[in-house]
């Protein structure tokens, strides 16, 4: 039988090998890090922290200026705005779910086993099962609104003078 050829590997030249793919992936994720979408990203996350990652990242590829959205009727229902005629929506993916019924065993609560008729047949028993999905939805950023003006948090800038604010404060 011939004998099977191995590899030999240097140490020196594994090092090397090593440090090379090292140095590829620190350059990696400095170029990530430092590329201006990033930093877009970063900063849409910042303003949309309650969305996912991936409806953030839908929201700035496809209006990067956003700074508040909601649905068409919340615009008119929660805040007494409307859509602006002709304004594209943003598409978002949005958590549904619907209910359905399925046939299952009926299980001895004591045992865990199936139950079984007098006959000697399985019980089966009805649910209703709720499957959860996602669904494609639209949301309005504020510049494609008009009406009322949106509330504030109820906190205007301060101005004016503390008495004793440096005592207070420390």
């Amino acid at each position: 039988m011939p004998e099977i050829a191995t590899p030999t590997y240097d140490k020196v030249d594994n090092k090397e090998r090593m440090k090379a793919i090292t140095d590829k992936l620190e350059q990696g994720i400095q170029d990530l890090f430092n590329s201006e979408n990033f930093k877009e990203y970063l900063n849409v996350m910042a303003i949309f922290h309650n969305y996912s990652c991936n409806n953030a990242l839908l929201i700035m590829l496809q209006k990067p200026d956003s700074t508040q959205v909601a649905g068409f009727n919340s615009w008119q229902n929660n805040f007494k705005r409307n859509v602006k005629k002709g304004e594209k929506g943003i598409q978002i993916l949005a958590p549904a779910s619907f209910k359905k019924k399925e046939e299952v065993v009926k299980l001895d609560p004591d045992t865990g086993f199936p139950m079984f008729d007098k006959d000697g047949n399985v019980i089966v028993k009805e649910v209703e099962v709720t499957i959860p999905f996602f669904k494609p939805v639209s949301v309005f950023d504020v510049s494609q609104t008009y009406g009322e003006p949106l509330p504030s948090l109820g906190v205007d800038e301060l101005n004016g003078n503390v008495k004793n604010y440096d005592l207070f404060f420390n």
